[in-house]
């Protein structure tokens, strides 16, 4: 409710004839007898007090309701009611009707259409289905004399200000080039009204400039339902002839749009925000934030807002607790594992479809390897290809290789043979560890099948003299590249080492377990399963490609040989997970899942069935294998709807940014970069990319990966920022959209991509693998409840089985092209084309076809509003709102118009002029008034 006191004569039938015209602007549909009521028996002292306690019930139903109270002609209390639906247009509706009453039309609402921007807010879950108005509010109250110096400053009047706070807010939690926001805007002389404000921004924006920019804004009409709301609790937005008024306090406890600031001419006031969305917490933090930039924008006007302070002190000691603690600095892994393998000479340390060595088997066998290495070259800095199957030998050769000083270069046997020249050539490897004839022309090959007598000629006992340092590198691990060449990842021993003992750490392992290895080497997770059961004395099971894949037989594996941890991309696990055989596949302590981002809602299930601990886990290669870890046990009761990666390994730094580098708050996405021990070197021989990346100073890694920080400092996968695609002038996050389907029970796993099947026509697809029977149109209804319009993919695919690569990650290049779109439905009476030219209008589109419903090509309500004025005045006659709701596609509308004309007037003609246009919407304009005056 808003209410206010009204001192002076009010005109009754002039404030009903207001209401009722206000009503109209804004499409709220009401019976004439619900929406006004003059009550002369509510005594004036009782109601302010029952409203200060938001008690008063007006005695009003319906969407919208306007009670005038009070026994004297001179003293009233105004009160108007809004339900759920119409909540959020309640300051424009004030605006409205003071307009109205004081016979300044409102020219906003006929106005045309502004193109807004809405800003992506820091909430805490996605919008889904209708909003009964519950909302979580947060008290705020902005220093004045921070406002007055701005003010002073700038020119302006602290009104002016707070409107440019909440356009800087809304740019820092979006970060786009422009914001637009609802807001009180006077237009000339006329009286303020309810109108979109967009606010433009570049990396040289200024807070001054932002209030320049908002005191010369033009009062443009809303074009989108969804944005943020700021209202004034104030007199000075209405301008009564005759009558003083004042607003009366009472409390704002309701929303359906998902943030409003409201303020009193004090400037205290309250951040409320959608309880659907958001918590309590999250409004608070809001509150926070305005004071912040506030604060900073008081003390630096005339300086980029994009450097402004944002973060409250409670998130800033959040974060700082959420980074790992450091660990001591280990020695290099082959130094480690010596020392292991003559404490635990007789245990297993390596087992694979060929066999099992010991420790001291696998450490004589790697010795005599190392030299044999050493004496063709290889040394620090000198690397290794390693092109072999999952086997004994590939145990040997990764530890003879470091041994020997060097970097292994893993190769996958599978890859085509180009890719693994450009591999070698790139990395400079020296010589090729292979068990099989290999073509690398021009490169030294060892083939290990033929090499025995050489090898057994090798001692055995100790490994080439000279240990390799920590900042010697142990390994070059390659990853596709954005201009198709491969870029060499160069991971030094202490990146290798704070990893594994991070990692060890974290998981709480410090005993022997059994690993299974389910990846090739060439996948970066090859590093958790097999260094770490190295470093405690444990066993890795080399699992071939077939069994990896294969349900049955990974059960069998694990079963008899009672594998302790398995670690495992999602998609891979996903595959496995209809088998009958699925929960004996499963570790017996800890299940890791990395690789990919991971569905909350998924791994929650996949913990309450298991038998053992889940951790999800998170990093790119560039940091050495992961940098957090989640352990799904620990929140039973989250419902995410986001991937949640957790917090940072010991010894590792995080820090999520916008695009100027400044740290952002809980709930807003940005950037993660990420410090500390577990940053690699940089790219091989590749330094521009590297400074791009690394910086520099190569203290830091920028992973392209944006994240969101939640409210205890932890961290949610949002997706890759290469992955980003606009849509009708909105940014798309192909991640979200991916995190919606999953969320649909028939959908076993998903995934966004964008695609350009034609030149310049990129368009968002989406694949979903299904566990049980699903239509397209069902995943796009079940989208359509769960993210905005402009996300839902033109296409969503669905296939028995998502490709998988090598690697076990989905392959995204062998995802099939969309089946081609059906042929549109052309209009084909004279109706229908009418129809369809209002809907070209509306929409701003070209062709649309006669079966498309209205909500999926880009409608929402307030479009559909604009619908009904123009198919009034194209057919000068009156078109219901709510019918045109129930008939969403041009062919049912056509047919609902032909069959309401001819029963109204069968011989009312479409009209053929623009004269003929314009005066038959002069004579509905006529008949809509003196209906309304008749009310």
């Amino acid at each position: 409710m808003i209410a206010f006191r009204l001192t002076g004569r009010v005109d009754v039938d002039r404030l009903r004839s207001a209401a009722h015209a206000a009503a109209s602007t804004h499409g709220v549909t009401v019976r004439p007898d619900e929406l006004f009521r003059h009550a002369t028996d509510i005594r004036l002292d009782a109601a302010v007090e029952s409203l200060a306690r938001n008690t008063f019930d007006p005695g009003l139903a319906g969407p919208l309701g306007v009670l005038l109270a009070g026994v004297n002609p001179g003293e009233h209390v105004l009160v108007l009611a809004f339900d759920a639906t119409t909540a959020d247009k309640a300051d424009a509706i004030v605006h409205s009707l003071a307009s109205e009453y004081s016979g300044v039309r409102d020219r906003i609402a006929a106005s045309e259409r502004a193109e807004t921007f809405p800003p992506t807010l820091p909430l805490d879950r996605t919008r889904t289905g209708n909003r009964d108005g519950a909302a979580v509010t947060a008290p705020v109250a902005l220093p004045v004399e921070q406002l007055r110096a701005v003010a002073a400053h700038t020119s302006a009047d602290h009104r002016t200000v707070a409107l440019a706070l909440f356009a800087v807010l809304l740019h820092r939690y979006d970060g786009g080039g422009a914001v637009s926001f609802v807001a009180p805007i006077r237009d000339g002389d006329s009286p303020e009204v309810a109108a979109a404000v967009t606010v433009p921004f570049d990396g040289t924006t200024t807070f001054a400039d932002v209030v320049r920019h908002v005191r010369r804004s033009p009062a443009e009409h809303a074009g989108s339902t969804d944005l943020p709301v700021l209202t004034w609790r104030t007199a000075a937005t209405l301008g009564w002839p005759g009558v003083d008024v004042t607003p009366l306090p009472v409390p704002v406890d309701s929303t359906t749009t998902d943030l409003l600031l409201s303020l009193n001419d004090d400037a205290t006031g309250a951040v409320v925000m959608a309880a659907d969305v958001a918590d309590a917490d999250t409004a608070a933090r809001v509150a926070g934030h305005l004071l912040r930039l506030l604060a900073g924008a008081a003390g630096a006007p005339d300086g980029p807002v994009s450097g402004l302070p944002l973060l409250t002190a409670d998130e800033e000691a959040v974060f700082a607790a959420a980074d790992g603690e450091e660990l001591p600095d280990s020695a290099p892994f082959p130094v480690l594992f010596q020392e292991i393998a003559r404490r635990t000479p007789d245990a297993v340390a390596v087992r694979a479809e060929d066999g099992a060595l010991t420790y001291a088997e696998l450490d004589r066998a790697a010795n005599r390897l190392a030299h044999l290495l050493r004496a063709a070259g290889v040394g620090p800095e000198v690397a290794v290809g390693l092109c072999l199957d999952r086997g004994l030998g590939l145990a040997v050769a990764v530890l003879a290789a470091l041994k020997a000083g060097g970097a292994y270069v893993p190769l996958d046997p599978q890859d085509p043979p180009h890719r693994r020249a450009d591999m070698v050539a790139d990395s400079g490897a020296v010589i090729v560890v292979a068990e099989r004839p290999v073509d690398l022309p021009g490169t030294a090959v060892l083939d290990l099948g033929a090499a025995g007598a050489e090898l057994s000629a090798q001692p055995a006992d100790h490994p080439p003299a000279g240990d390799p340092l920590p900042g010697h590198a142990a390994y070059v691990l390659y990853t596709s590249g954005s201009t198709g060449k491969p870029k060499g990842v160069v991971v030094e021993h202490r990146n290798l080492m704070a990893y594994v003992d991070g990692v060890l750490a974290r998981f709480g392992i410090d005993r022997p377990l059994r690993y299974a290895m389910v990846q090739p080497l060439t996948v970066d997770s090859s590093v958790t399963s097999f260094f770490l059961p190295l470093r405690t004395g444990g066993e890795v099971h080399l699992l071939s490609r077939d069994r990896a894949l294969d349900a049955r037989k990974l059960a069998e594996w694990a079963t008899e040989h009672r594998v302790d941890v398995l670690k495992i991309a999602p998609s891979h696990l996903q595959a496995l997970q209809a088998a009958p055989s699925f929960a004996e596949l499963l570790p017996r302590e800890l299940l890791v899942i990395g690789g990919e981002a991971a569905d909350w809602r998924w791994m929650r299930e996949l913990q309450a069935g298991a038998p053992c601990r889940v951790h999800n886990h998170y990093g790119p290669t560039e940091t050495t294998v992961g940098v957090l870890t989640l352990a799904v046990a620990d929140h039973p009761d989250a419902e995410w709807d986001v991937a949640a990666i957790g917090k940072p390994l010991p010894g590792v730094r995080i820090e999520v940014v916008d695009g100027a580098g400044q740290p952002v708050p809980v709930g807003v996405t940005g950037e993660l970069v990420v410090r500390g021990a577990t940053v690699a070197r940089g790219y091989h021989e590749r330094p521009e990319l590297t400074d791009a990346a690394f910086g520099r100073d190569r203290a830091a890694y920028r992973t392209g990966d944006h994240v969101r920080r939640l409210a205890d400092g932890s961290v949610a996968f949002v997706g890759r920022r290469d992955d980003q695609v606009k849509v009708r002038g909105f940014r798309v996050e192909p991640g979200e959209i991916t995190a919606a389907l999953r969320e649909h029970p028939a959908v076993r796993a998903a995934v966004t991509v964008v695609r350009e099947d034609r030149p310049g026509d990129r368009a968002v697809v989406s694949y979903v693998e299904a566990a049980d029977p699903v239509r397209p149109d069902e995943l796009v209804a079940h989208l359509r409840d769960r993210v905005a319009p402009h996300m839902v993919p033109r296409t969503v695919v669905v296939l028995d089985r998502l490709p998988l690569s090598a690697h076990g990650k989905v392959d995204r290049s062998a995802l099939p092209v969309p089946p081609a779109d059906v042929p549109a439905a052309v209009p084909a009476t004279d109706l229908e084309r009418v129809v369809a030219e209002a809907w070209r209008q509306v929409l701003r589109v070209g062709e649309v076809g006669v079966d498309a419903n209205f909500f999926d090509v880009g409608g929402h309500s307030l479009l559909l509003v604009d619908l009904q004025q123009r198919l009034c005045s194209a057919l000068a006659r009156e078109v219901d709102l709510l019918e045109l709701l129930a008939h969403t596609t041009v062919r049912d509308q056509a047919r609902l118009l032909s069959a309401a004309r001819a029963a109204a007037d069968p011989g009312v003609e479409r009209p053929r002029t623009p004269q003929q246009a314009a005066l038959l919407r002069r004579r509905v304009q006529q008949r809509r008034a003196r209906r309304d005056h008749d009310d």
